[in-house]
């Protein structure tokens, strides 16, 4: 067991060097969450003027920017569209044969190879949020809702990878995936409140949405660290989320078996 963990640190720590030899990857994601909240967060602003209210969806001005820079910084977590396109060649060009004969688990060795580069520019870009809103006086959740948070933030990664990954194995039965990666990230983009928080949809619609896979992706951790929650609440969202990237994960390593059986029958 302790040889077979030996090999995925190892893949780690390469990853982790490579990180710190190519430093402009890291400064790139740290700027573009910057730049898009800039964009989105103005036409928000904009709308606050115009209807005159001083919140929308639960959340103030200075909230609803904290939670755009909040749910951002999370996507930085994700694998981004470059693991879809790595699986999906491996597996359509036979390529993936050449991971399959090492003593590897493919999802597995994906998983820690793709991890450190958003990994840490996630968390340097999620502390730099929360050091900026403290100096400012923004929210900084504490207590049972900050513990919370930072339970809900694990989750969304595992989910998020997940997710891609999952993308990434239909390529088995489909040759190109990315109609259905870009059909993901329409769909996501709305039911995972990274465009706008689930609560501006009502509390009916919000009570369904805030409990599929995609709330786990941005509207909960984003909802937790602006107090959009009870911390009963956010305790329930939690585990839900946790639940959701159980599940998940258990269709991936499902959906690559029955992957790989069809790719050997075919004589891959």
């Amino acid at each position: 067991m302790k040889a077979t963990a030996g090999k995925y640190l190892a893949v780690f720590h390469t990853q982790v060097k490579n990180l710190f030899e190519y430093k402009m990857n890291v400064y790139l994601k740290l700027v573009r969450p910057l730049v898009m909240v800039a964009a989105v967060g103005s036409l928000w602003l904009v709308l606050f003027s115009l209807t005159q209210r001083d919140r929308i969806g639960g959340l103030s001005r200075q909230g609803f920017l904290l939670y755009l820079l909040i749910i951002r910084y999370i996507a930085v977590f994700s694998p981004g569209s470059a693991s879809i396109s790595e699986m999906n060649e491996e597996i359509r060009t036979g390529n993936i044969t050449m991971r399959l004969v090492r003593p590897i688990h493919y999802p597995l060795w994906l998983l820690v190879r793709n991890l450190p580069i958003p990994l840490f520019s996630g968390l340097i870009g999620l502390l730099a949020v929360m050091i900026l809103a403290g100096l400012l006086g923004g929210m900084v959740p504490g207590g049972a809702l900050g513990l919370l948070f930072a339970l809900s933030v694990p989750a969304t990664i595992l989910a998020q990878y997940a997710l891609y990954q999952g993308i990434g194995i239909l390529s088995f039965w489909v040759y190109d995936v990315f109609p259905l990666e870009r059909f993901y990230k329409t769909v996501s983009g709305i039911l995972s409140g990274e465009m706008i928080p689930l609560t501006v949809f009502g509390g009916g619609i919000q009570a369904v949405l805030q409990y599929l896979p995609f709330a786990s992706l941005a509207f909960i951790p984003g909802g937790i660290y602006t107090g959009l929650f009870s911390g009963r609440q956010a305790a329930s969202l939690v585990a839900c989320q946790y639940g959701w990237a159980a599940l998940l994960w258990m269709l991936v390593l499902w959906m690559y078996r029955k992957g790989l059986q069809k790719y050997e029958a075919q004589g891959g």
